[in-house]
C-alpha cells in the first residue's frame, strides 16, 4: 500500500510539473488553427495557436508562419497558398463551430522560399478576416517598451492538450536581441509544442510578441524561449499589407 501510494505521488508530482501555469488569468484570448490543404491528407483539424489583433481600426488573424515549415504539400516552395490551401480558419479549443474565417493571407510573397531560414526572420502570417464568430478578447499592441524582469504571459495551449479552457504560462522579460524576445522561465509546461503562433502579453494583456522559437544568447551561450517582436509585422501593417495578395 505504501509502494502505490508513493508511485501515485510520484505520477502526480511528474504530471504538476510538466503542467505548471500561472496563477494569473485573462479573458479568453487564444486560438487554434484548421488547416484545409488541396491534399486533404495534410487537413490539420486543429494545429497551433494563433489569435485576433486589432490595428489602426482593423482586426486581423495573426499565426506563426514556421507552420509552414513543419506541415505543407512538397510541391509548396514559396509564401504563397494558391493551388495548396483551400481554407485556413481559427477556433476556440473547445468551441469548434464558432469560427473565424479568414479572406486572405496579407503577407502572401511567391519569391519567398520556404526551404530559407532567413524568411523566418519575422515569424508571423497576418490574415484579413471575413467572419469572426467567436467571443475572444481582441488584442491592442503595446506601446511602451518591455522593461527587464517584468512579468510577461503565453496564452494558449500545448500539443498534448485535447481539450479545456487556454492555459496562461509565465516569464520574465530577460533582453531582446534583434527580432527576438528572450525570456526566462517562471511557470511554464515540461514541452512547449504546439504553442508556436500563441500571444505573448504583458499583465495588461497588451500584446508584445508572437510565440516563435528559442535562441542562444550570445554572452551567456544559454538558449532561451524567444518569442518574435512586433517590429516587422507592425511595419507591414504600416506600409506593406496590400502587396502580398495571390
Amino acid at each position: 500500500m505504501k509502494l502505490i501510494n508513493l508511485l501515485s505521488l510520484v505520477l502526480f508530482s511528474l504530471y504538476g510539473c510538466q503542467n505548471k501555469t500561472s496563477a494569473k488569468t485573462f479573458e479568453e484570448i487564444a486560438l487554434v488553427n484548421k488547416i484545409d490543404f488541396n491534399d486533404k491528407e495534410l487537413d490539420q483539424p486543429r494545429f497551433s495557436c494563433g489569435f485576433l489583433l486589432q490595428y489602426k481600426n482593423e482586426t486581423y488573424a495573426i499565426t506563426a508562419k514556421h507552420l509552414l515549415q513543419i506541415i505543407k504539400p512538397k510541391e509548396m516552395k514559396t509564401l504563397s497558398f494558391k493551388d495548396h490551401i483551400k481554407s485556413w480558419s481559427f477556433y476556440v479549443l473547445d468551441k469548434k463551430n464558432e469560427l473565424v474565417t479568414t479572406e486572405n493571407l496579407l503577407n502572401t510573397n511567391q519569391s519567398e522560399n520556404l526551404e530559407d531560414k532567413s524568411s523566418y526572420t519575422n515569424d508571423w502570417l497576418v490574415f484579413s478576416i471575413e467572419n469572426n464568430d467567436t467571443k475572444v478578447k481582441v488584442l491592442n499592441i503595446r506601446k511602451t517598451p518591455l522593461t527587464a524582469g517584468e512579468k510577461l504571459y503565453v496564452i494558449g495551449w500545448t500539443r498534448t492538450m485535447e481539450s479545456g479552457p487556454q492555459r496562461v504560462y509565465e516569464f520574465e522579460y530577460y533582453k531582446t536581441i534583434k527580432n527576438r524576445i528572450l525570456l526566462k522561465d517562471i511557470a511554464v509546461p515540461d514541452k512547449f509544442g504546439g504553442l508556436s503562433g500563441a500571444p505573448v502579453v504583458d499583465e495588461n494583456g497588451e500584446l508584445v510578441g508572437i510565440v516563435s522559437n528559442g535562441t542562444e544568447d550570445p554572452d551567456t551561450k544559454k538558449k532561451y524561449f524567444s518569442p518574435c517582436t512586433l517590429d516587422g509585422l507592425i511595419s507591414f501593417l504600416d506600409h506593406d499589407k496590400q502587396i502580398g495578395k495571390d
